[in-house]
């Protein structure tokens, strides 16, 4: 029998509602006892980022019962993707933040040495540690795979991920005025824009993915990675490079934004 509850009669408010509760109060609370328990400080942090999947397992269980979560899973983890679409998700970032930092050198910039070059293993290990702890295990089955698709029955992708990239901005807004976060150095404009550019480039890949999570996953790991190791993000010194970064998202976004395409 379905389960009934306070999320069947606006799931998608819900879903928002328990989303934002979840990681705003892990998040407000994690500085708060940093300095009596620094481990309780950092596991706070880290489940703040679990927000959006754990609202989205919560709210499909309320509305659609086991069985209907079990499908919800199959459904956006089983999608057959090629390769071709997993290397694009991959490597995207990648040429962005290069040509970000060539930009940034050519106008006469320097960059920091990346030390991944001396610690290969690290950096390597680093990257399961971005898709496990860093955001994408923790957003993605609640962004693209519950929220994206429940906007998409009421409006076009496009309007879909403008919405939700301005939601997804706002909801990482504590993160701005915490010390030790990547996002404590970036402005509020510079980040807000870089969410929406990015939805926009989530939900045209997902498009052509048949809306997968694990091409989602790979995305956002990689968003997060690259940067780690091309040395772009902005420090009290030098946000040029991360303000690079953004223009060429928000450039990459506009062009999809115009371009004819189709679900498939």
């Amino acid at each position: 029998m379905m389960p009934t509850g306070c999320f069947q009669r606006s799931p998608l408010l819900g879903f928002l509602a328990l989303t934002f509760a979840w990681s705003w109060a892990c998040w407000w609370l994690s500085p708060a006892v940093k300095l009596q328990s620094p481990w309780l400080a950092t596991m706070l942090m880290f489940a703040g980022g679990f927000g959006p999947s754990v609202a989205a397992v919560v709210v499909v269980w309320c509305t659609r019962g086991r069985v209907g979560l079990h499908a919800w899973f199959s459904r956006y983890l089983t999608r057959n993707v090629g390769w071709g679409w997993i290397a694009l998700a991959f490597f995207a970032p990648l040429v962005v933040v290069l040509i970000a930092a060539g930009l940034h050198l050519a106008l006469g910039g320097t960059l920091a040495p990346s030390s991944a070059v001396e610690h290969v293993p690290l950096a390597v290990m680093n990257l399961l540690a971005v898709l496990l702890l860093g955001g994408p295990l923790g957003e993605e089955f609640g962004w693209r795979g519950y929220a994206l698709p429940t906007l998409q029955v009421r409006m076009s992708w496009r309007l879909a991920s403008l919405v939700l990239g301005l939601v997804w901005g706002v909801w990482h807004l504590p993160l701005l005025f915490i010390s030790d976060t990547v996002q404590a150095h970036m402005t509020l404009v510079h980040f807000l824009v870089s969410a929406v550019a990015m939805s926009v480039i989530f939900a045209w890949l997902a498009l052509h993915t048949g809306g997968s999570v694990a091409v989602a996953l790979v995305l956002h790991t990689a968003i997060n990675f690259w940067p780690t190791i091309v040395p772009v993000l902005p420090t009290p010194q030098n946000s040029r490079p991360y303000a690079l970064v953004v223009l060429i998202q928000v450039l990459l976004a506009a062009g999809l934004l115009v371009c004819r395409t189709e679900p498939v």
